[in-house]
């Protein structure tokens, strides 16, 4: 194992987040960008630029592109107070509904196209489909309920537990 002198970087990080593209989802408004002016000027873009969302597959699964287009559906706007713009993505198919924290994301930025690559826990985690288990045959000469085959086991028994009467207790 080899050790690697650093230097720390001592204050606010406040300026170095400026400079970053980020990336949340909260459960009230969806999925947003936030892209910083350095970002905007690689990619050509300026405020009020119309945009067009595509989600990869494949081998650019779990990317995210914006692309400038003229009759795009999204809108870059600038933030209050500093030099970065967001993307307000809204609820999109195959992107998480549940909340995910602002984070740094990797990004690529070309002429009109801004490709971001969402981290493992950013992406829509499908609902795992649970096997179904053997069936088991009943034993030869036994007798099978049918009623409870075409209706069900029926009611299953009630649970009484001693409540107070008091509002959260």
């Amino acid at each position: 194992m080899s050790w690697q002198e650093v230097t720390p970087v001592i204050g606010g990080t406040a300026g170095t987040m400026k400079r970053l593209v980020r990336y949340r989802v909260s459960k009230k408004f969806g999925a947003a960008v936030t892209v910083p002016a350095s970002v905007m000027t690689a990619c050509g873009w300026k405020a009020g630029e119309r945009l067009n969302l595509s989600l990869g597959g494949g081998e650019h699964a779990g990317k995210l592109r914006l692309a400038s287009r003229a009759a795009g559906v999204l809108t870059l706007r600038k933030n209050k107070g500093d030099e970065t713009f967001q993307v307000n993505l809204g609820r999109v198919p195959g992107l998480p509904d549940r909340e995910v924290d602002r984070v740094v994301v990797e990004h690529d930025a070309t002429s009109g196209v801004l490709v971001i690559t969402l981290p493992q826990h950013a992406l829509a985690v499908p609902v795992p489909v649970k096997p179904a288990g053997p069936t088991v045959a009943p034993p030869p000469g036994s007798k099978v309920n049918v009623i409870d085959k075409v209706v069900g086991a029926g009611p299953q028994p009630r649970s009484y537990a001693p409540q107070s009467g008091v509002r959260g207790g």
